[in-house]
């Protein structure tokens, strides 16, 4: 479902973006530098980061998409489920998770004891600068999702799961680019 005449059969993401490819191309080259580029943070960790702030910003697709993304990245549904609370079970991934709730939240808050609060959990600066990616880059995503009125289903969540998983968002990319040259 969706709430725009001609989008009526979107089930997912992606659909919005082939609509428009030109549009949505530099942004799903910036999902994809910040969910598969090389940094610090693994891809769980980033997966993670992507379903609490879609938890906190209570974005029903991406919160089933990145459950399912991290489930076929062979994280188990009890850490899943903490993870989506915002209270995994170590120390430096609370830290990780305040962070970007705290950003994601009351973003005109974040102060240096933000930072040094990561720093203390043993991230680098580079690290929470991935942080604030990954979460800046899931406020813009949730409410494009939301906007339009996609829910997804437990078939697009486990089929995009899986491909993300496997081949990380390159190919999102990529499909959208060879739509903007036709």
């Amino acid at each position: 479902m969706s709430f725009l005449a001609y989008s009526t059969g979107f089930q997912g993401v992606v659909d919005v973006f082939t609509r428009d490819p030109g549009r949505y191309l530099p942004f799903t080259r910036l999902l994809t530098g910040i969910m598969s580029g090389e940094t610090e943070l693994t891809r769980p960790e980033r997966e993670m980061i992507a379903l609490h702030v879609s938890t906190l910003n209570d974005c029903e697709y991406c919160v089933g998409s990145h459950k399912a993304v991290l489930a076929a990245l062979g994280v188990d549904r009890a850490s899943i489920a903490t993870v989506e609370a915002g209270a995994p079970d170590d120390s430096r991934h609370r830290a990780m998770l305040a962070f970007a709730g705290k950003l994601t939240r009351t973003p005109g808050e974040i102060d240096q004891a933000d930072v040094d609060d990561a720093r203390a959990a043993g991230w680098s600066d580079q690290a929470v600068e991935d942080m604030i990616g990954v979460a800046s880059l899931f406020a813009f995503l949730n409410r494009l999702v939301d906007g339009f009125g996609i829910k997804g289903s437990d078939a697009v969540f486990a089929q995009a799961g899986g491909m993300i998983a496997e081949h990380g968002y390159g190919p999102i990319s990529a499909m959208i680019a060879g739509k903007t040259t036709r």
